[in-house]
């Protein structure tokens, strides 16, 4: 009886079967298939590098909503603003009434600065984790050029008499073709040199059968008095906000180009240059009204970068204006009525209305608000976007959990029927050592009684 080779054999099997029921302890204990680079190296590999890209992706999703609280805190203060500004608003049309005494308008004058006051307060203020949001620093803003746009005229009294719009002229090019009362030379902006953005209004205030230019004394014969008024918060302009001059133009003389008006305080500012129309009678009650803005520098702050996707490269930029009246563009609106210079600068009194200065007002408010509203419109499409990286991020990192589990973690329902059988076979193997032993022992015996009886 080879009992030797049994034992041997009994032995490396039972040793296999440990080693086995060893393994399926540590991973029913530890619920791992890969503890160690040991149990299975190349999946150990794949499953760190699952690892490191889900802590990313679960990082990058934080990222993302602590930068959708950001633009939160910011569309909030983006809102009041706009509601302060629609306050404002409110109050310059309410100027724009002749019920309204000199100490009403005050009243509403200190009201508006106050509101204005406010909107910089929340432009300084508004921040997030210490970052002050609204002060420029993430402003990228392009810069703008110069602009010249038509808005409605403010004194269009006698457009329902005319046959044609109250900016219309009946016969512009002399031949019967109505046109526009002014029209610009280019983009309006005349050149070289520094520039007044101004509120302007051509208004055609009578006929005369001898007309005579109050500038020049000259007599033009029948012709038309065009009124020109500029209205601008610049002291370039002048030595008072609204610049007024009236010219005697003759009637059916035709068009001519290129005229222009310059700043009285400065001839070398410049106001606007436009073509004239051909005039006729019936153009007086005409009226045109233009709005010329200055070119705007680019912002001078840096993008906020947030990294949505986990991994290096993948960020979202944020950026958010600066939110100061100057740079509304209403710091200096005003609703009363404005002291006038004539175009050589001299005082000419007060206007007897505020007509100008709070249409001009009006206009800087709605420019104002458009681009508050396109700023929350920006923020809040930042905030869906982000929304969606986060959503993406966490679904992403799921499924790079699910694999790496697939990868690492122990299949537990086979790991049991595994430690079963092994452990059967660790009972079995001892059972067998301990039957072999049994056996041997008999056999010694046998062969020493043999022995003897020899």
């Amino acid at each position: 009886m080879d009992v030797l080779g049994s034992t041997g054999q009994v032995l490396r099997n039972l040793s296999v079967a440990q080693n086995n029921l060893s393994s399926d302890t540590r991973a029913l204990a530890s619920g791992l298939r890969v503890q160690s680079a040991a149990d299975d190296p190349s999946g150990l590999a794949i499953a760190e590098t699952i690892h490191s890209k889900v802590s990313g992706l679960q990082q990058s999703v934080t990222n993302v909503q602590t930068a959708g609280n950001l633009l939160n805190v910011a569309d909030a203060a983006l809102n009041s603003v706009q509601n302060i500004l629609q306050r404002v608003r409110s109050l310059v049309v309410e100027s724009r009434s002749d019920l309204q005494s000199n100490g009403d308008l005050q009243n509403i004058q200190s009201e508006i600065e106050t509101m204005l006051a406010e909107v910089n307060k929340i432009s300084s203020n508004t921040s997030f984790n210490g970052l002050k949001l609204f002060d420029g620093s993430f402003d990228t803003s392009q810069a703008t050029p110069y602009s010249v746009k038509q808005v409605s005229s403010p004194v269009d009294a006698a457009s329902a008499t005319r046959p044609v719009p109250s900016d219309y002229v009946v016969s512009a090019d002399g031949l019967g073709t109505p046109g526009p009362l002014i029209t610009l030379t280019g983009t309006g902006e005349p050149g070289p040199g520094a520039f007044v953005p101004a509120y302007i209004v051509f208004q055609v205030t009578g006929y005369a059968a001898n007309a005579v230019d109050p500038d020049s004394g000259a007599a033009v014969g029948p012709g038309v008095y065009v009124k020109f008024s500029a209205y601008s918060t610049d002291p370039s302009l002048g030595g008072a906000p609204e610049m007024v001059d009236l010219s005697a133009v003759p009637v059916n003389s035709g068009s001519f180009a290129g005229s222009a008006y310059t700043a009285p305080g400065n001839p070398g500012l410049n106001l606007l240059t436009f073509n004239v129309p051909n005039f006729t009678q019936a153009d007086v009650g005409a009226s045109i009204a233009f709005v010329t803005t200055g070119a705007t520098p680019a912002g001078t702050g840096h993008s906020l970068y947030v990294n949505d996707g986990g991994q290096e490269g993948t960020a979202v930029a944020i950026s958010l204006p600066n939110l100061s009246t100057n740079t509304l563009g209403v710091s200096d609106i005003s609703v009363l009525a404005p002291d006038q210079i004539n175009f050589l600068n001299a005082p000419i009194g007060t206007d007897s209305s505020n007509l100008l200065a709070a249409s001009s007002a009006e206009v800087k408010l709605d420019d104002a608000l458009d681009k508050l509203s396109q700023v929350r419109s920006v923020v809040g499409a930042q905030s869906v976007a982000l929304g969606q990286d986060a959503n993406n991020a966490s679904l992403t990192a799921v499924n790079e959990t699910v694999a790496e589990s697939q990868i690492r973690d122990a299949d537990i329902g086979k790991t049991v029927t595994d430690f079963t059988k092994n452990q059967i076979l660790a009972q079995i193997g001892t059972g067998v050592l301990s039957q072999i032993g049994i056996e041997a022992n008999l056999l010694t015996h046998l062969l020493i009684g043999a022995l003897n009886a020899a």
